[in-house]
């Protein structure tokens, strides 16, 4: 159940930081998206205490957080910003999965 929780959570912060690269500096006023970020991390901090606090140690949680964050980023980068695929890109991925399935068992 944590890693779900952990998933959800990254995912969340994952739509965030897309939302502050795609509005960029200009277009919406700051307070807007001062708004919107906080509001996002009001609805995901809940997620991720749950994810800590059910999961048996806190490695776990963190390191497979950080394996999601990197793979789902890399994955945005790629469909919404239109980023060039590398080897290296690629094998960092495949090794932070592995990394993380790792440490969780």
């Amino acid at each position: 159940m944590w890693w779900i929780l952990q998933f959800l959570a990254i995912c969340g912060i994952t739509a965030v930081h897309t939302f502050n690269r795609w509005a960029g500096i200009q277009g919406m006023e700051f307070i807007t998206k001062w708004l919107i970020n906080a509001g996002a991390q009001v609805c995901i901090a809940p997620l991720f205490i749950l994810s800590y606090a059910l999961a048996p140690g806190f490695f776990q949680p963190w390191f497979l957080g950080t394996a999601l964050i990197a793979v789902i980023g890399f994955a945005v980068s790629l469909i919404f910003f239109g980023e060039v695929v590398t080897i290296t890109k690629i094998i960092g991925a495949v090794l932070s999965i592995i990394g993380a399935v790792l440490l969780v068992l």
